[in-house]
């Protein structure tokens, strides 16, 4: 039996009282020195954890309390009792600083580790397992919304948008990947020369960007990139890596109807978000195999990304074609490079 001096304080007054704490088996604690001693079950104790040298709290089911700076001699007194070990494992490991640096940095690593890897784990997994059918209503309801608010009915004529559709038909017969691959013309005094692709398969191209662009080899080659963030499900993966929540739902549940409630987002990512440059190297990669397997120059790729950096007006609250492609220029010397 051990006894260890502490204050009593009755929960009602701010009057303390010398006694002495009796740790008695089977697991019972008694308070000695009390006009009324009393006893209590451990198990109904709150004792609070130790840190350091200061006041360590008996927490009672009466309201009341004790307080004693006897720290040793409490976990002496605890160290035999059920239940109470992982209360000297934790103590031991606060005490000792590289064990709270450890904890620190495992504080930090875990979750960046979650963010930086795991979230695009998940994201690419839901992504490639999306239905097609709620894919295309996903691309047509971020289609309507765009129209609404940044963009304009096309000024082509019928004849130059049937010429580049032919483009993307042709491309599409070569890519041979099944995806239902479909262009969309509009024009924007906020987007500018752009183009950009929606996760049904919708890849939209400004009349500005075609003004830009010298001849069609330049044209399917920015058309070879969005087809590469098609294919890989970018802007999906995107979208998901910006939800976190429903992105854990998905994955958890396999509900996808939660990732079609996000399409109203989905708008703003396209028009504002960067992609990450892992995105941005996988779609590359796809325009850089398929100019090189039909034998076209990849120069036409770096030449369009140049003009567009031209014209990026980094003040413009609206991203254009470049500010959604990071490292301009290290792009177009890999392109300029391996022509």
């Amino acid at each position: 039996m051990i006894s260890i001096p502490a204050f009593f304080y009755d929960g009602q007054t701010s009057d303390r009282q010398e006694i002495l704490l009796s740790f008695e088996p089977p697991g019972h604690i008694r308070l000695i020195g009390m006009y009324d001693e009393m006893t209590y079950p451990l198990s109904n104790v709150r004792i609070t954890s130790r840190l350091g040298s200061t006041p360590r709290y008996l927490y009672f089911p009466n309201g009341t309390k004790c307080e004693t700076l006897h720290n040793d001699e409490i976990d002496v007194a605890l160290a035999g009792q059920e239940g109470w070990r992982w209360h000297r494992v934790r103590h031991h490991l606060e005490s000792r600083s590289r064990y709270i640096l450890l904890a620190l940095l495992l504080a930090i690593a875990v979750p960046w580790g979650f963010i930086h890897y795991a979230i695009p784990a998940m994201a690419k997994q839901v992504a490639h397992t999306f239905p097609q059918s709620m894919d295309a209503m996903l691309g047509q309801q971020s289609l309507l919304m765009l129209d609404e608010t940044v963009f304009s009915p096309t000024a082509l004529d019928e004849t130059r948008q049937q010429h580049y559709r032919m483009l993307l038909g042709d491309m599409v017969q070569k890519v041979g990947e099944g995806y239902a691959l479909s262009l969309e013309f509009r024009t924007s005094d906020l987007v500018g020369a752009n183009a950009l692709a929606l996760p049904s398969g919708i890849i939209i191209l400004t009349d500005e960007f075609l003004h830009l662009a010298e001849d069609d080899k330049e044209i399917v080659a920015v058309l070879a990139h969005e087809i590469g963030h098609v294919v890989n499900r970018h802007t999906l993966r995107h979208l998901l890596q910006h939800s976190a929540v429903v992105l854990l739902i998905a994955s958890v549940t396999g509900d996808m109807s939660s990732v079609a409630s996000l399409s109203a987002v989905l708008p703003v990512l396209l028009l504002q978000a960067k992609y990450s440059r892992a995105f941005e190297i996988e779609a590359d990669d796809f325009a850089f195999q398929f100019l090189k397997t039909h034998q076209i120059s990849t120069k036409h790729f770096a030449n369009i990304l140049m003009r567009l950096d031209d014209r990026t007006d980094e003040d413009d609250p609206i991203s254009h074609f470049i500010a959604t492609h990071p490292a301009t220029r290290e792009r177009v010397q890999r392109f300029l490079e391996n022509q």
